[in-house]
């Protein structure tokens, strides 16, 4: 005889799960008859539906459970046998999902996901607008590239992230990320926020180091001739050296001069490349809708 199922009370643990690499939620619960006694050891054939709040569904799957001695059932939803779409491709963050349970034809259940105290505190893991960065092509789903194209779905699923930026995603292509206000370190200032800082290079000066041998001061050497004409081809007379007419030759030197500075110029030959930049490694910044 069929027996008859007025309801199942259900513990629904908005938990992923890793069950043979497969991602899932945990559902568990537990199956009375009319009586309200448990149904022990009885295999029992579940539909689980995720869907909209309007009914649509996003996600169906078929699978026999076996209860325990009292009645308890365990299963993870995406591990069944789905009928349609895969249980991957439903994006639990767009939408607020439910899960409609049936058995043997009649719904016993229709609830909508609720969060676990740590998901919720959470926030499944990154709230809305978050930027982090990413070794795909292809962002996951929830995410979005930050190529600066105009954001999906922009009064449904991409609502919150349009009302926190705007129409478009930011465009960080080529860009390092700084964080807005002011450093307490060097007291220098981020970009303001959503907003970008054109590149610079700090203010410095340039230093020539000219040692004493060369730094421009030199000597200028000249021969003082004297003679006199009423005395013939005599020796030297005074320190210089003579000649065979009598005149002597004085070796002068005038004092240190010339001094003067260098300035350093660029030219058309100036050296270096397009930017300045430290080592870096390329990635693909995705944001969160």
């Amino acid at each position: 005889m069929k027996k008859k199922l007025l309801f199942l009370i259900f513990t629904l643990c908005v938990a992923m799960a890793t069950v043979a690499q497969n991602t899932g939620v945990s559902v568990q619960g537990i199956a009375r008859d009319a009586s309200k006694a448990a149904l022990a050891n009885k295999n029992l054939n579940f539909v689980f539906d995720v869907q909209t709040p309007n009914g649509t569904s996003k996600y169906r799957e078929t699978q026999n459970l076996t209860t325990d001695a009292f009645g308890v059932f365990s299963h993870i939803i995406g591990t069944g046998t789905p009928q349609g779409t895969s249980f991957n491709e439903v994006d639990f963050s767009t939408e607020h999902l439910k899960l409609v349970i049936s058995l043997d034809g009649t719904v016993i259940s229709d609830q909508p996901f609720q969060y676990t105290p740590y998901a919720y505190h959470a926030n499944n893991g990154a709230p809305t607008g978050s930027v982090m960065p990413y070794l795909g092509a292809t962002p996951p789903k929830g995410w979005l590239l930050c190529n600066g194209d105009p954001i999906p779905n922009p009064t449904t699923s991409g609502a919150a992230l349009v009302a926190l930026i705007g129409n478009n995603t930011p465009d960080l292509k080529g860009m390092f990320l700084r964080g807005t206000g002011r450093s307490s370190v060097n007291g220098q200032s981020g970009p303001g926020l959503k907003s970008t800082q054109s590149d610079t290079f700090k203010s410095h000066n340039h230093y020539v180091d000219l040692t004493t041998s060369s730094d421009g001061r030199h000597r200028h050497g000249y021969n003082d001739y004297a003679h006199s004409d009423s005395v013939p081809d005599h020796g030297d007379h005074g320190t210089g050296s003579g000649d065979d007419n009598g005149n002597k030759a004085t070796g002068r030197n005038t004092e240190y001069a010339g001094e003067h500075t260098h300035t350093v110029k660029g030219n058309s030959n100036n050296k270096g490349d397009a930017e300045t930049r430290p080592v870096n490694y390329g990635v693909n910044y995705i944001v969160k809708l």
